[in-house]
């Protein structure tokens, strides 16, 4: 048997050491690649659902406004309700989109899971 302080058994061990360093290195680099993309999905999700709010918002008051005009003279409210289906339609399509997006999003650092899993059955072996 080969004694513990020899300098193969020293070298083998640093290599060792070295795999396992470099791998979870590897590791927080994919992590943080994957962190940015969500991140920048979230942005957008976050923007939509504030245009959504926006058109949404602009609706109610164009709503409000169009009963007002409503009782008053001849096609002014033709036009209002217009305007008003129009923001209703941009603001569902918006929330829609938003809601959709969330939905269908990956698992946050999948990636990175999927080579964790396989680096830790390459060490069972």
């Amino acid at each position: 048997m080969s004694d513990p302080s020899s300098p193969k058994f020293l070298e083998s061990l640093r290599n060792l050491a070295s795999s396992v360093v470099s791998m979870l290195q590897t590791r927080l680099e994919l992590a943080s690649v994957e962190l940015a993309e969500e991140r920048a999905r979230l942005m957008k999700v976050a923007l939509l659902v504030c245009f959504g709010l926006a058109f949404f918002s602009m609706a109610l008051m164009t709503f409000t406004l169009l009963i007002v005009i409503l009782f008053w003279e001849t096609y002014r409210w033709q036009a209002i309700l217009a305007i008003v289906l129009f923001y209703l339609i941009a603001a569902a399509a918006c929330l829609l989109t938003a809601r959709n997006k969330v939905r269908n999003a990956p698992p946050l650092f999948e990636a990175t899971l999927a080579e964790l899993d396989k680096d830790r059955e390459i060490l069972r072996r």
